[in-house]
C-alpha cells in the first residue's frame, strides 16, 4: 500500500533529531515523548544512523512499565549500500 501526502501526518513527539557526526549523522527520538498504542505500547522510539555506505533503523514500542511490546529485540535493521 502506497501512502499519500495526504494521508501523512506529523505525530508531536515522535520527530528524530539528527546530529552530525564524523562520519554521517545519528538521531533519535527523545525519551517517551512519542505516544503510541500499538500493540499495548504507551510510546515509541526510534534511533537512526545515516552513513555514506548505510543507515540502520531500531524502532521499539514500550508498555507503561517501560517493557518493550513490539521492534526488533537484537539490534536495529540495517540497510546496506548496493554498488552502483
Amino acid at each position: 500500500r502506497v501512502v499519500s501526502a495526504v494521508e501523512a501526518y506529523e505525530r508531536t513527539g515522535c520527530q528524530v533529531e539528527l546530529t552530525r557526526t564524523a562520519d554521517g549523522f545519528d538521531g533519535a527520538t527523545r525519551g517517551a515523548e512519542c505516544r503510541s498504542t500499538l500493540r499495548g505500547a504507551s510510546y515509541a522510539t526510534s534511533e537512526v544512523e545515516l552513513r555514506d555506505e548505510r543507515i540502520t533503523s531500531w524502532d521499539r514500542g514500550y508498555d507503561g512499565e517501560g517493557l518493550q511490546v513490539w521492534g526488533a529485540t537484537a539490534g536495529p535493521y540495517r540497510f546496506e549500500r548496493q554498488g552502483e
